[in-house]
């Protein structure tokens, strides 16, 4: 027989395992060149990524959210975010043609591009 903290630590890491399960949900069915959204979103390396889609209705609400839209290889392109509505950063993501990434764009409205080589992000 268990005892209670020990039923309480095995139901803590049952939730620690699920819980990034959850956060990295992509969309199911990728279809390249349309936008997905979400309101929250996860980083791999430079690039960012939507994480449980919701449709657009859902996350116009927030004061924050984000767009993503994939290429044919369910890579991420082109990734936005909003802030009360606007326009806040645009991140355009360009791969090599073996599929690595090559450089991240990042876009601010009202500032110049910053472009990162992927070197730079694996460190």
């Amino acid at each position: 027989m268990s005892t209670p903290s020990a039923r309480i630590e095995r139901l803590l890491l049952a939730l620690a395992l699920l819980l990034p399960l959850a956060a990295a949900a992509r969309p199911e069915n990728v279809r390249p060149g349309h936008t997905y959204y979400s309101d929250d979103f996860v980083l791999e390396g430079l690039v960012r990524d939507i994480a449980a889609e919701k449709n657009y209705e859902e996350v116009y609400q927030f004061f924050r959210y984000y767009e993503t839209v994939y290429d044919e290889t369910e890579r991420v392109v082109t990734f936005r975010e909003f802030v009360r509505g606007e326009l806040a950063v645009t991140e355009v993501y360009r791969y090599t043609s073996e599929g690595a990434l090559l450089e991240r764009t990042v876009k601010r409205p009202g500032k110049p591009d910053a472009v990162t080589p992927a070197t730079a992000g694996t460190d």
